[in-house]
């Protein structure tokens, strides 16, 4: 189908690459801080951190590979526009695997906090609580990365419409239930685990100032659960859309905009050390 000249002249890889980047650059800046705090002005370096920054480096790999996806003119643009129709297959594979990659990211960066919550609960029923939510979050997670190459036999058919009449794929609305199912069950978890903090700390003996601070930078993944669910809504009927280069944008970024939101929320109460040993010299002193 012929493009008119403005479907033809849109592109959002500059979109996408701004925004993808601004979502590592930031919570990188964040966990180096956490690291920073925990290695120098605490007890040092717990399992929660090491879960912490692999899960930025897999979303470091997933927006290096999205990054190549838009230099090769691919992502962003309709397929009709795309000037070399060579590069789709290979953009696309790029854009597919980074979906099973960011599931990883993502994954670990809950599980992160997950851990960070388990290190602070003294009650049985707490922690019983907070294991079931971190294996039962990364069994559905994981399952929806593997079905996502599962689901068509061999897996390239999903970005080489070459081998697409040969291939054995499942009905399209079977994964697209496995992925929305997945996807709102992640934020659900995330809404949860945000509340945690209150119903665990509010009853400690300390000023209710700083408690209440404490436990709003706890409670900041509810945002990553708002990204998991606007990104959850985007999956419908997706795999009707034919010019998928194009209206993936929105897929790639809440994706992305999840595991940032999420790392960033883990990482912030690691921050609080930076406020309650003297902050200006200290954050002089990091900088300098």
């Amino acid at each position: 189908m012929a493009l008119s000249a403005n479907d033809a002249a849109q592109d959002d890889g500059p979109l996408i690459l701004a925004v993808s980047w601004i979502l590592i650059v930031i919570p990188g800046l964040i966990v180096a801080l956490r690291l920073y705090c925990k290695v120098t002005l605490s007890r040092g370096f717990g399992w929660d951190d090491g879960v912490c920054v692999f899960s930025w480096l897999i979303q470091l790999v997933y927006t290096i590979m999205v990054t190549k996806g838009v230099q090769l003119g691919v992502l962003g643009k309709h397929v009709d526009a795309i000037e070399n129709e060579s590069d789709i297959p290979h953009g696309l594979k790029l854009l597919y695997i980074g979906f099973v990659i960011i599931i990883f990211g993502c994954v670990f960066a809950k599980s992160s906090f997950v851990i960070t919550l388990l290190r602070i609960v003294t009650r049985p029923w707490h922690k019983v609580i907070l294991w079931f939510i971190m294996i039962s979050m990364n069994a559905l997670m994981w399952t929806c990365a593997i079905c996502y190459l599962a689901q068509c036999k061999p897996a390239a058919a999903l970005w080489n419409i070459d081998l697409m009449d040969k291939a054995k794929c499942w009905p399209s609305y079977v994964f697209e239930n496995i992925a929305m199912v997945a996807g709102a069950y992640s934020g659900c978890m995330d809404v949860i685990l945000a509340l945690f903090p209150w119903f665990i700390l509010w009853n400690l003996q300390m000023k209710k100032r700083e408690k209440f601070g404490i436990i709003i930078a706890m409670s900041m993944g509810v945002f990553a659960g708002i990204a998991a669910f606007i990104k959850t809504s985007k999956l419908k009927d997706v795999d009707k859309v034919e010019d998928f280069t194009y209206y993936c944008t929105p897929i790639l970024l809440w994706a992305s905009a999840e595991t940032g939101l999420t790392i960033f929320a883990a990482s912030i109460p690691s921050l609080r050390m930076l406020f309650m040993r003297g902050s200006p010299k200290l954050l002089i002193h990091i900088i300098n």
